[in-house]
Order: structure tokens, then C-alpha cells, then sequence
């Protein structure tokens, strides 16, 4: 199948998120959109993935940003199981709503519990 490749800026895919009330596509679904994608015989879970990286467009105009994070991704994926990704994220997000709804900071508020611990080993919870 002979795949587009775009040649005007403006005809360069940016996946939607929802932003009009409908239901994220199934990415199953998806052909790649983009040159590179394009270029690399990219499946349409590897153009996903890749558009979710990209997306939030600051990242892809910062070269050192966009390696970082893929060098983040890179790390979690290899020590990490799956659920304890999500589980990460979750905290990640959740460390927005306490700097939101409680205006505190959650690197703040783990350097504290550590030196709690420190002080009072004997209160260290038990995984």
C-alpha cells in the first residue's frame, strides 16, 4: 500500500485527543501520517506511540527535551513492569492536583517523609 508523504507544513498530521467531546480512535486502526512515519514503515501503533510523544509540540521543537524524555521512557520500560509504569503515572498525575488543589509540591513532601523515616525508622511502612 502506497502511503501519502506530506510536503506542505500544514498538511503534517497532529492526532486529536478527544478535544471535540468524541472518543479516542483505536489506534489499531491508524496508518501513519507523518513523514517519518512514513519513511520508516512505521505500524500504526508505532506512529501512535510516537504522536503521544510529540505531541505537545515545545517537546518537538527542544531537541535536548525530546531526548530526555525519550531517554525516560527508554529507562521506565526497562526496569519497570507494566503496572508499575501505570502506577507511576498515576502518582505523577496526582502530584499535579497537590500542587493544584493543596499548593504543595510532591518532591517536597517526599523529602520530608524521608527524613521522617530517618529520624523514625521504626514508622517505615512495610512493602
Amino acid at each position: 500500500m502506497l502511503r501519502p508523504r506530506f510536503e506542505d507544513e500544514e498538511e503534517v498530521y497532529i492526532p486529536e485527543i478527544g478535544d471535540d467531546g468524541s472518543d479516542f480512535d483505536n489506534v489499531h486502526e491508524r496508518i501513519p501520517h507523518s513523514n517519518a512515519g512514513i519513511a520508516l514503515g512505521w505500524s500504526a501503533l508505532e506512529q501512535q506511540m510516537f504522536d503521544m510523544l510529540l505531541l505537545n509540540r515545545f517537546a518537538a521543537d527542544d531537541q535536548e527535551l525530546l531526548d530526555e524524555t525519550a531517554r525516560t521512557i527508554s529507562r521506565l520500560v526497562e526496569t519497570f513492569e507494566a503496572h508499575e509504569i501505570a502506577r507511576i503515572m498515576s502518582v505523577a498525575m496526582m502530584s499535579f492536583q497537590l500542587a493544584a488543589a493543596e499548593e504543595k509540591s510532591f518532591e517536597d513532601e517526599y523529602n520530608k517523609y524521608r527524613d521522617y523515616i530517618k529520624k523514625h525508622p521504626e514508622d517505615v511502612e512495610e512493602i
